[in-house]
């Protein structure tokens, strides 16, 4: 996926990619965390001292405004205004995982 490009998040190709489980880069100063799976509905991640779900909705609407240049495709830069415009929902996470799909620089 190029920056430029326009895209809805897929969520099936995130169910595929996250169902089983799996590894994500950390952002700079992020939580190490893991996918622990992915179904219709949410994303589950782990951290060594917690557990968090990512919901669907939410990772739409913050694609749909980094599509709209409302936020920035920046992972870092991105934090903060999902957590304002979308949902105070593990941002740095959110953040994260849509960096590994591609989503984010």
């Amino acid at each position: 996926m190029t920056s430029s490009s326009v895209q809805e998040l897929d969520w099936d190709h995130v169910v595929q990619k996250y169902r089983d489980g799996a590894a994500v880069e950390t952002l700079p100063g992020g939580a190490a965390i893991t996918v622990s799976g992915a179904d219709a509905d949410k994303i589950y991640v782990k951290h060594r001292l917690w557990t968090a779900e990512l919901n669907r909705a939410n990772l739409q609407r913050g694609v749909a405004l980094v599509n709209e240049g409302l936020i920035s495709r920046n992972a870092n830069q991105f934090i903060d205004k999902y957590r304002t415009l979308v949902a105070d929902e593990r941002p740095t996470v959110a953040a994260t995982v849509l960096k590994d799909l591609g989503y984010l620089d």
